[in-house]
């Protein structure tokens, strides 16, 4: 059987309204300043923005379109933690672990940023926390 090779937690990402005014928030009350900012990655319905902590980040997530995934997952559940994404050594390893164990993941396919790769965990399995597993070349 495949095993999983966790490397850390990559990045925490937290829903958001107004992306603006969230990240003008965190920079006022924590500190935190944006590295880099995607709008509609990939033909995705939001635009994002990264604020660095140490090797890891916060990812502000804004839905721009009334459409797909993100939006909906929004409209039930608003802003906040939206979910946590954790860096393993081999994404194709680690799926074909986690199914092996009975667990739900979806197929690994391209993360909005360049150089990774993601799968995720069906939140039955994570005790509801919407879990990513994402790999970095």
């Amino acid at each position: 059987m495949a095993s999983m090779n966790v490397k850390k937690l990559d990045h925490v990402v937290i829903a958001t309204a107004d992306i603006e005014d969230s990240l003008a928030q965190w920079e006022r009350n924590v500190g935190l300043k944006t590295d880099a900012s995607l709008n509609q990655p990939l033909g995705a319905g939001f635009k994002v923005s990264r604020l660095p902590i140490g090797d890891s980040f916060l990812e502000l997530v804004q839905p721009v379109e009334e459409k797909g995934r993100f939006h909906e997952q929004f409209q039930e559940r608003g802003e906040g933690l939206f979910s946590i994404s954790i860096e393993v050594e081999d994404l194709d390893a680690a799926v074909e672990y986690l199914r092996g164990t009975g667990a739900r993941v979806s197929d690994p396919e391209p993360s909005i940023w360049p150089g990774a790769r993601v799968a995720r965990i069906n939140q039955g399995y994570t005790h509801g926390v919407s879990v990513q597993l994402i790999e970095r070349s």
